[in-house]
């Protein structure tokens, strides 16, 4: 009995050990099952924490960002004020200016008109002098011909007339001689002669004196009649010359007060032109010493001898330690500080509105660099520059800087910074 009842209690007991062993087990698997259960929740937590803070951090960036944005509102807001200021002043500048160009140039027209009025007036004087002279050589040429032609008729009528003369002469000679013969026979002999014809036939020629008569007559008959206009011709064409002598006069007065006023205006010229030279001359040196040091020489000659208005203009730059003979030798940046140093001084004496310099500043060193931008705000009140450059230093210099960047592949886009406060370093 005792035996069956203890195989029924281990039977039980092995009974509830098998239902404690599958308990546990289910157990078992139920806690793996939580830990994985677990584990998921934790990963998911994990993922939930991390979008969390992803999600604060964005909110923290779009809340900077939002900040940045109503900083940048402000600026431009400020900007567009300063802009609006500044484009009412360049408007009214360039009003001014449109003006004051206006003026200068209808006095530039006015005296190229009058320079071209008097330019054309000479250019009429002097054809119509050329064309007075040409006719006048023409009728002195004519009346030199005419005066040949008389004098070689006349010549031919002397000589005529001569011959005609020394038959006369010697046809009374002989008739003088036979007079005297005969009177001297009729005195000494009382013998009456009687002229008998062709006494000296035989000595005189009677076929060549006809001959030669004859001649003469037809040399008297070729000479025709005398031209007794002649007189009156010769009054007229003296008249025509001396009208043509005063017009040449007149012409040479008109060339005379024409070269006077060429002659004002090129010293009116040649006087404003060396004011304005003296002027830059003056300003030159003393921007060369401000860029360069106080002891440093710089000079602009003109050629001396020659018209201003002609003369070539020599740069002398001569920088401490240095005698150049020639501009050529100074270095990269000596040459730009040069340049620099003339255009300004050309601006103090004609200021322009604005001024573009590309690179400019390429060849000068920080100390440089410092000068030039020291120069460029001195100036900056009266003109606008506008730099194309690389440098750092010259960049810091600025009022306001445009840039070009590429947010997007092939898409360019300018991007504008107005430096209008100034920056303060944090301790």
């Amino acid at each position: 009995m005792e035996s069956n009842k203890l195989d029924s209690e281990i039977s039980k007991l092995e009974t509830e050990i098998q239902i404690d062993y599958d308990e546990e087990k289910s157990a078992e698997v139920k806690l793996d099952e939580a830990e994985h259960s677990l584990k998921e929740i934790e990963e998911s937590y994990n993922r939930s924490f991390t979008e969390l803070n992803q999600k604060k951090l964005a909110l923290e960036r779009s809340k900077a960002e939002l900040e940045n944005t109503f900083d940048s509102l402000k600026r431009t807001e400020k900007t567009k004020e300063f802009l609006i200021d500044t484009k009412f002043k360049r408007r009214e500048d360039l009003n001014n200016t449109e003006i004051e160009l206006t003026t200068l140039n209808e006095s530039i027209i006015k005296i190229r008109n009058e320079i071209d009025i008097v330019e054309n007036q000479r250019k009429e004087h002097l054809a119509k002098e050329k064309q007075i002279e040409l006719d006048l050589t023409k009728v002195k040429s004519e009346a030199s011909e005419f005066e040949n032609k008389l004098n070689e008729l006349r010549n031919f009528r002397q000589e005529i007339s001569d011959k005609v003369h020394e038959v006369d002469v010697e046809s009374n000679k002989i008739d003088y001689k036979i007079q005297s013969i005969t009177e001297h026979i009729t005195d000494e002999y009382s013998i009456e002669l009687i002229e008998k014809e062709f006494d000296d036939l035989e000595s005189f020629d009677y076929e060549s004196a006809r001959s030669e008569v004859h001649s003469l007559k037809e040399k008297l008959k070729g000479l025709g009649p005398i031209n007794l206009l002649a007189f009156s011709e010769y009054e007229e064409e003296n008249e025509r010359l001396e009208f043509l002598t005063e017009q040449r006069n007149d012409l040479i007065e008109s060339e005379k007060d024409l070269v006077k006023t060429i002659n004002e205006i090129n010293h009116t010229a040649q006087k404003q032109f060396l004011d304005v030279f003296e002027g830059i001359r003056e300003n030159f040196r003393n921007i060369f010493r401000t860029l360069f040091d106080p002891g440093d020489e710089a000079d602009l000659k003109l050629d001396d001898g020659i018209d201003p208005l002609e003369a070539k203009i020599e740069i002398i730059a001569k920088p401490k330690g240095k005698r150049p003979t020639s501009i050529e030798l100074l270095s990269g940046g000596e040459k730009t500080l040069t340049a620099t140093a003339l255009l300004f001084a050309i601006y103090l004496v004609k200021p322009s509105p604005f001024c573009v310099l590309d690179e400019v500043d390429a060849p000068l060193d920080d100390a440089n660099i410092d000068r030039f931008t020291k120069l460029l705000k001195e100036f900056s009140g009266r003109t606008q520059f506008i730099i194309v450059t690389h440098n750092k230093r010259t960049m810091e210099s600025a009022q306001n800087m445009y840039g070009v960047t590429i947010q997007e592949e092939g898409i360019s886009k300018l991007v504008g910074v107005q430096f209008n406060e100034e920056l303060i370093p944090s301790n």
